[in-house]
């Protein structure tokens, strides 16, 4: 792990945000909510989908293509979508052009 120091200083040199990621945890649902209760898991359920959302993602090669989504959904300023209808709407989009870009016409 790098100093603070260095963090900070790489986000003055290029003018963003340097963050660091937080493990959620590697347990799945059933030992979630048994170890911490479900008040607990339904707090960061949608995180863990978020986080599940961004992987795909990244497996399939369409990140960039997700973070144009989600700013172009961003944009409309819809007030009522919470942040993780915005990503499912952002990756069903990426997954539809997915699929009709690599599906074979007969």
């Amino acid at each position: 792990m790098l100093k603070e120091q260095i963090y900070i200083d790489v986000a003055d040199e290029f003018g963003t945000v340097v963050g660091v990621a937080h493990i959620i945890g590697y347990k799945n649902k059933g030992q979630q909510i048994k170890e911490d209760g479900l008040d607990s898991f339904k707090q960061i359920e949608p995180e863990l989908d978020i986080n599940e959302i961004i992987c795909s993602a990244i497996e399939i090669g369409k990140y960039k293509e997700l973070q144009r989504e989600i700013y172009k959904i961003n944009q409309k300023g819809d007030k009522r979508l919470k942040e993780k209808g915005i990503y499912l709407r952002a990756f069903t989009a990426v997954l539809n052009e997915y699929e009709s870009t690599y599906t074979k016409r007969r």
